[in-house]
């Protein structure tokens, strides 16, 4: 098994997500380290700040920080030491001053390879020109709980290592040292393997240090793909992939043995098998011969057990077909008494229906008295017209006679104006005026009275126009419905023709073809054998076949209820008919030549469809005509009877002129939908609907308008009737008003009114009396109007109840002569059944005779192979096997005494070891193939579960990563996410600047854009300080996903401009502070912007002395 190792993970608090802010330090101070002893001219200044008494100095770790890096004659560096602070270390100077042979020194010193730096191809590449060694120095910190072995390497370790460009010996040499005491602990590189891991120091991880050249790489890679690299190296995801990979390579070669060694192993078995029969035939070679003489006396008698067993089997089945007689004989009963029970039920409905029949008569007598009385409700109102139209007539003669009355008084009056009584003048003045508006008012009343009159006769027509035009509604929404069916019924045929016979069928007609029958193969729908010779007959047949047409034919009842299964599963609901194949001679049964019959009008492309038709329908006995007129006279020309061999005569328009249970009386059939079942052409039949349902939905949109219009106008008279009653009450309070006090005004001026002038007015108040008279009259005779009218509309509604009761009867005797007719059709079918069973019987009656014939024969054979059998053995042996396995045997025993007699040369006990040999081989390699198969089962299950953690450690990282970039971007004013592909092992940053923020928030209420006002970038639309900002975020964010103690970054401000450098190294500070376990080296060879304290630490190289170049 292969041991993977896994990277140890840093575990990570609240706090650590939080940036803390570092105090500024008040002092700092600088100092110029040593730079060794041989003259060079490389100088380190080391400025750090002072801590504050009063602030609180951050964590240091205890383990895995580089305390001291020391270089001697490496690279360009005479002799160099760098004591590092423990948190942020930022070395600058200018290009070529050796910064990054400090980090390069650290990787080798730490046992990397010399290929990893990026700097040379060997580490003879390192040794500074003209010597020819190098040493580099790294002292780590080893304290607290978690220190590498303590007790041997003290508080911290130095490790030493040299390079030499000698060609003899080692090209490096490590010294492994206690810190404190300088001691010598190790020089095995194992060692120092073991120290970095117990560390979680990752030299190798690009991420964790990057040199000059791989964080430019890093810094200027905008691709995916190389992203998303950087993302695995660093999390060390990619080391545990390839772990997994070596895993699951064991698991296949292991796999590959297996294999090997199960093709060997049916050798090695029939190998084994063949020693071990080997054997057992030596050890019963002795019992052979008796084995033959007992299989011999089992043989005999195996014979005569199988002439019994023939025997029995013959009247066994005998007698099946005897009880199948009986039952044959039980079902012709059963069908007898059931066509007997049809034939009563039919007589009954027949009878019903004529009883039906006679209740129209008095339904008509009933319906024809409303009808008088409708006739005298009428000649009443037109009385009451007459009456209204002689009182008009007298009203306005009384209404003449009494203005000209009260023009004489206004004449006798202006004489007695002489008398000087000016206020009698005013007091008659009042009484003219108010009579003029009393009059006014009057005519008024009449006025609006006749217009409720005319607004009540015009409601009474817009309410029989109102359930006119819902009829119409009604009628043309049924006819639309039925269009739409039909036509959606055609269209399912344009794709197969058999939709046109029911649900389900074409899935039927697929599974009757697999299916297996006992007799014919199912026969259906009987409609697909059938074709119209002229299709001006095709709705009229298909409403009398209609259900035959979707009908099956079998021969036998267990083909039926195959069938019926085969139908429920494919929820079918046809007709599945038992007919009797026979083809029977019909001719004797037609009618005249000079008659179109159903059966001429069709042709039937097959005979038994055909036989099954006239059995069940009578198609060759029923005639087809034209007009009903013509069916009349033909259903009469046989001396007032019907013609011969004709039971019914159908028009094309639909009707049935007379039948042999209905008489004379012509019906209207129950006429079905046409569906094509006949073999129209579909396509013109789907424009005939399709222009049909246009026109209904005309008609229905035409009569759902007129409707409307309707009631709007009924509305419109409702809201008249109503104002115009208010009016009426309106104006009869004012004359009634205007009345008394005329009344008041008269009583004042009688004292003082001649003779002359009192009669006048005597005679103007009997008229006026007369006519109110004559207004209370009109009154009368309105209600009397309105009573006759509620009268009318409740004959009318009973009319129309009488209407329904008729309808309802004629459906129900149609009904009832539907009934009577399938009782017909049930009877034919048990007529059928019953000369099927009848011709049932008389075959398995053959049969029997057959069989018993058989059954003697066999007898005699049993008794001649019993006496066969005795002459082997007189008494009789149980038989253990069948004769034909007792024959192989002795065959076989026969044959192995044979060859065991050929191979006699090798002794019993010979064959025994050799046997022994076989069978230990063979379950060695059986164990061996069990074992590793369940070595296998074990690492498939550890890869798999491995496989698990390794997602789950991956998308740990992911989230973390997403969570400290968008974080880090924030500092920036920035925000972004990670866009992780891990199927097709992509990583983009997509980023929106403070600029991008600020147009978006702009331009959102204009043109919004991911429902944000703004759009992300990717790193290539970024300029290069942005991108630079943007990739550190990511490095940040990837650093806090791991567990390394020691972090270095070599230029990473090299493509940054001055705000986002600024930015970018507080971020470093503040999480380098943040983090009690991590230590950073960044180097950069621009100025710092960046004040030393306690947590940080700058060191400024100056140039090194470069070695006289050679002439």
């Amino acid at each position: 098994m292969v041991k993977m190792r896994e990277p140890r993970v840093r575990e990570h608090s609240d706090s650590e997500d939080v940036v803390v802010k570092s105090k500024k330090a008040k002092a700092t101070h600088s100092r110029t380290l040593d730079n060794g002893t041989r003259g060079d001219h490389t100088g380190v200044v080391r400025t750090r700040g002072v801590q504050q008494r009063s602030g609180a100095q951050g964590v240091v770790p205890d383990i895995g920080i580089v305390e001291c890096v020391e270089l001697v004659d490496f690279m360009c560096h005479e002799h160099v030491k760098v004591n590092l602070c423990p948190k942020v270390n930022f070395i600058t100077g200018q290009n070529g001053s050796g910064k990054s042979a400090i980090l390069t020194a650290l990787i080798i010193a730490l046992g990397g390879k010399a290929t990893l730096t990026n700097r040379a191809s060997n580490l003879k590449g390192f040794i500074r020109e003209g010597q020819g060694k190098a040493t580099v120095r790294v002292q780590l910190r080893n304290c607290g709980p978690e220190a590498y072995h303590p007790e041997l390497f003290g508080a911290s370790i130095l490790v030493e290592r040299v390079l030499s460009s000698s060609d003899s010996g080692s090209a490096s040499q490590f010294k492994i040292k206690n810190g404190e005491s300088g001691a010598v602990v190790s020089r095995k590189k194992e060692d120092l393997v073991a120290i970095v891991d117990h560390m979680a120091i990752q030299i190798d991880n690009p991420i964790n240090i990057l040199s000059q050249d791989a964080a430019r790489e890093f810094l200027a890679s905008t691709s995916p793909d190389k992203m998303y690299h950087f993302f695995l190296k660093g999390t060390q995801l990619m080391q545990l992939s390839d772990d997994l990979e070596a895993v699951c390579k064991a698991i296949t070669r292991a796999q590959a043995s297996i294999d090997r060694k199960k093709e060997v192993l049916p050798e090695m078995k029939a190998e084994r098998q063949r020693w071990k029969q080997h054997y057992d035939d030596m050890k019963q070679a002795r019992n052979l011969s008796e084995q033959v003489t007992d299989l011999s006396k089992q043989m005999a008698w195996a014979i005569v057990e199988e002439a019994e067993k023939e025997a029995s089997g013959i009247e066994e089945t005998l007698q099946v077909h005897q009880r199948k007689i009986e039952k044959i004989d039980e079902k012709v009963a059963e069908e007898s008494a059931r066509m007997e029970e049809i034939q009563s039920k039919s007589k009954e409905l027949a009878e019903k229906a004529d009883r039906e029949l006679a209740q129209l008569e008095p339904l008509q007598a009933e319906r024809s008295v409303p009808y008088h009385e409708l006739s005298e409700i009428n000649a009443a109102l037109r009385e009451f017209k007459q009456t209204e139209d002689e009182m008009n007539s007298v009203a306005r003669s009384t209404r003449q006679r009494r203005d000209a009355i009260a023009k004489e008084l206004e004449a006798e009056r202006a004489r007695l104006q002489g008398d000087d009584r000016t206020g009698r003048i005013a007091i008659q003045k009042q009484v003219g005026t108010k009579e003029e508006q009393t009059k006014a008012e009057e005519a008024k009343v009449t006025q609006l009275q006749e217009k409720q009159l005319e607004y009540e006769n015009k409601s009474a027509g817009l309410r029989e126009s109102k359930s006119a035009r819902y009829r119409d509604v009604d009628k043309h929404t049924v006819a639309v419905t039925k269009c739409r069916n039909a036509l959606d019924s055609l269209e399912k045929q344009t794709t197969n023709h058999m939709n046109a016979f029911g649900r389900g069928v074409p899935e039927v007609l697929g599974l009757v073809d697999r299916a297996q029958w006992r007799g014919m193969k199912p026969v259906g729908p009987l409609g697909k054998f059938l074709k119209l010779r002229d299709s001006k007959w095709s709705r009229v047949i298909e409403s009398l076949l209609d259900k035959v047409l979707n009908a099956f034919l079998v021969e036998s009842h267990a083909d039926r209820q195959t069938l019926d299964a085969i139908m429920r599963r494919c929820g079918c609901q046809s007709r599945i008919i038992i007919c009797n194949t026979e083809l029977f001679d019909y001719s004797h049964g037609e009618p005249e030549q000079r008659f179109t019959t159903v059966l001429r009008a069709l042709d039937v492309s097959n005979e038994v469809v055909k036989r099954q038709l006239i059995n069940l329908n009578r198609i060759e006995q029923v005639i087809l005509v034209e007009q009903r007129a013509m069916g009349d006279k033909i259903m009469q020309s046989n001396k007032g009877g019907f013609p011969r061999n004709v039971i019914a005569c159908l028009t094309a328009e639909g009707y049935s002129v007379g039948t042999r249970s209905g008489g004379l009386s012509t019906q209207a059939m129950r006429m079905v939908p046409q569906s094509g079942r006949l073999g129209e052409d579909v396509a013109r039949m789907i424009e005939r609907e399709k222009k049909q349902l246009a026109q209904h939905n005309g008609e229905l949109n035409k009569a759902q308008r007129a409707l409307q219009q309707v009631e709007r106008e009924q509305e419109g008279l409702k809201t008249k009737h109503m104002d115009g009653n208010n009016a009426i009450r309106l104006a009869r309070s004012h004359v009634n008003k205007l009345q008394a006090e005329i009344q008041q005004l008269r009583d004042q001026l009688l004292s003082d009114e001649p003779a002359k002038i009192s009669a006048l007015e005597t005679e103007h108040g009997h008229l006026t009396q007369q006519l109110e008279s004559i207004k209370s009259q009109f009154r009368d005779l309105f209600a009397q109007q309105q009573a006759k009218k509620e009268e009318m509309e409740q004959i009318e509604s009973n009319i129309a109840l009488v209407d329904a009761k008729i309808a309802r009867t004629r459906e129900h005797a149609a009904q009832l002569r539907q009934e009577a007719d399938d009782m017909a059709s049930e009877r034919q079918k048990h007529i059928n059944n019953t000369d099927y069973w009848n011709a049932k019987r008389v075959s398995l009656q053959e049969k029997a005779a057959a069989l018993e014939r058989q059954h003697a024969d066999a007898e005699a054979v049993v008794q001649e192979q019993q006496v066969q059998a005795r002459r082997v053995s007189e008494e009789r042996v149980r038989v253990k096997h069948p004769a034909a396995t007792l024959d192989r045997m002795i065959s076989e025993c026969k044959a192995r005494l044979d060859e065991i007699e050929k191979s006699s040369r090798m002794s019993l006990d010979q064959v025994a070891e050799k046997a022994d040999l076989h069978i230990t081989a063979y379950a060695k390699a059986k164990e061996e193939v069990r074992s590793i198969s369940k070595l296998v089962a074990v690492l498939k299950t550890a890869h798999q579960q491995r496989l698990q953690k390794w997602i789950q450690f991956r998308d740990s990282m992911t989230v973390r990563t997403k969570m400290q970039f968008t974080q880090h971007l924030y500092q920036r004013g920035y925000m972004g996410k990670l866009e992780f592909d891990h199927a097709n092992r992509t990583l983009v940053p997509k980023v929106q600047t403070d600029q991008d923020l600020v147009s978006g928030h702009n331009s959102r209420n204009s043109q919004p854009q991911n429902g944000e006002g703004f759009q992300r970038k990717d790193t290539k639309s970024l300029s290069g300080g942005e991108k630079s900002f943007t990739t550190i975020c990511l490095l940040l964010s990837l650093w806090e996903a791991m567990s390394c103690p020691v972090r270095a970054l070599d230029e990473f401000d090299v493509f940054m401009d001055a705000a986002n450098r600024a930015i970018a190294m507080r971020m470093m500070v503040d999480s380098a502070k943040s983090s009690s376990t991590t230590q950073f080296i960044l180097i950069t060879p621009q100025d710092m912007n960046v004040k030393p304290d306690a947590d940080v630490a700058i060191f400024r190289l100056s140039q090194p002395r470069r070695a006289p170049a050679a002439r």
